[in-house]
């Protein structure tokens, strides 16, 4: 089913109506001399054939583009137990695409003059440790840091904990050295966004973000867990995420802990979200200044760019730059291109997936590129085996490890993960595997054309063209 720029509660179909009559089409039943079938949308079709190739119950999706909501649609089902149909008012877990609230709210309280990006991470927290006084806040936000990683997301831990046991540890390198993703940053960033706030992070969000732009289904759930029993808030339209196992769809349900809040656990809904960057666009979210500084990537102190923003990543990706965050990792995919104010939102509920769906929608909005010319291949045993490994990883068959050889087991256990086995399903049967470059060190580049989309991949290989690293640049 596909609901779009409604909240019709029909009943759930298990083939979205577009891809039913697409092939009704093909075998000659829909189409007639006195009634052709319209043409379908190109969002519905990339969304029906990922819900077909990758198991996924429900998807919501919008296209925001200068203030203005182009496309939003609801396709599926949100709870299959009960059939209940997704809608645009349906909540998703937003998992840590929740950061990208955080950095907006780190900058709402700048512009209010409540704290400064560079402020030393000791102003805030006096009794830290002499060496975060070299810590800045925004190095919180955009994981240039150092602080080690404590992975104090657990029922039993508290922001307090966390704190202390943060604070007990020497700093993992020198702050603006590196980029590491990671739990500990944000929230060390949370207990200062509080301080600075005066209120707790959820009523913070709510009060600076949700209140002022009607977001009446973003929320947390408050949940609690103590081992045997898990409270929460009551969530109406809340989808169930589930997970595959043998491709057969189970429940899924990963505990975000309320500590961890800055870094994951929200919910909301599509068209929240649509309000929320119509709101960004027209100016009523932030400053454009704001906007770039969540958006620009940290500059290291060796002079390269970090991955990260304050909250959000910033990447390249076909000619433009994209600006964003995934969850789940497929479960909320969220990529804006600033210079065209274009934000696409895709909200899932199914768990082992690769965020495909997001960059196959703004593949539909750019215009394209000229291909990177082919060399010839000089090693035609490397490519045969690049081939062997995806084709057969794709059909999750474990017999993709004899395209590695024994020092690239690490690549070759990667590739027949579930994620990876999602992604290369979700681009369909590989096509063609090109050589693009060999570099000085002897690794090289391929191209890999798939049915649905073309990747660059890198790869290394011994004498006899087994491959020893293998993976998407």
């Amino acid at each position: 089913m596909r609901i779009s720029g409604s909240t019709s509660r029909r009943k759930s179909k298990r083939v979205p109506r577009t891809l039913a009559l697409l092939l009704a089409a093909a075998v000659g039943t829909w189409a007639t001399p006195a009634l052709s079938a319209p043409r379908p949308d190109p969002i519905d079709l990339i969304v029906g054939r990922q819900m077909e190739l990758n198991h996924i119950p429900g998807v919501a999706v919008a296209v925001v583009e200068q203030g203005r909501i182009v496309k939003i649609a609801a396709y599926g089902t949100a709870n299959l137990e009960w059939d209940a149909p997704v809608g645009l008012d349906t909540r998703f877990q937003l998992a840590s695409a929740t950061k990208m609230f955080t950095g907006m709210l780190l900058m709402r309280l700048a512009e209010q003059g409540k704290l400064g990006l560079d402020d030393p991470v000791t102003r805030w927290l006096p009794d830290a440790p002499a060496s975060w006084s070299a810590i800045r806040v925004r190095q919180l936000a955009d994981h240039t840091s150092g602080l080690a990683e404590q992975r104090g997301a657990t029922r039993d831990a508290t922001l307090e904990s966390i704190l202390t046991t943060t604070m007990a540890a020497p700093l993992a390198y020198v702050p603006g050295s590196e980029a590491r993703y990671g739990f500990t940053d944000f929230a060390v960033l949370r207990v200062i966004l509080e301080k600075a706030g005066g209120d707790s992070l959820p009523r913070l969000l709510h009060k600076q973000l949700f209140e002022p732009l009607d977001m009446r289904a973003t929320a947390f759930a408050n949940a609690s867990d103590d081992g045997t029993v898990r409270i929460g808030d009551l969530l109406p339209r809340r989808a169930q995420i589930y997970g595959l196992r043998d491709d057969r769809l189970t429940t899924s349900d990963f505990f975000f802990a309320p500590q961890g809040y800055g870094a994951g656990g929200l919910y909301s809904s599509i068209e929240d979200l649509s309000k929320l960057f119509a709101g960004l666009d027209a100016g009523r979210v932030l400053k454009p200044e704001s906007i770039r500084e969540l958006e620009k990537a940290a500059t290291l102190t060796n002079g390269r760019r970090a991955p990260f923003g304050l909250g959000w990543i910033a990447r390249p990706y076909r000619g433009v730059t994209l600006a964003g965050h995934s969850g789940g990792p497929a479960l909320a995919d969220i990529w804006r291109i600033e210079d065209r104010k274009l934000t696409v939102i895709v909200l899932t509920n199914q768990q082992v997936l690769h965020p495909l769906i997001a960059e196959a929608i703004i593949d539909t909005l750019l215009p394209p590129l000229a291909p990177e010319p082919v060399i010839a291949d000089d090693r035609p045993a490397i490519a045969a085996n690049i081939r062997v490994a995806v084709t057969k990883a794709a059909a999750g068959d474990t017999g993709a490890a004899a395209a590695f050889a024994p020092t690239g087991q690490d690549d070759a256990s990667s590739i027949v993960s579930p994620f990876a086995r999602a992604m290369l399903r979700g681009m369909g049967p590989l096509r063609t595997v090109e050589l693009l470059e060999v570099k000085a060190d002897g690794e090289r580049r391929y191209r890999l054309a798939f049915q649905y989309k073309a990747v660059v991949w890198t790869a290394s290989a011994d004498a006899d063209g087994r491959l020893t690293r293998f993976r998407p640049e």
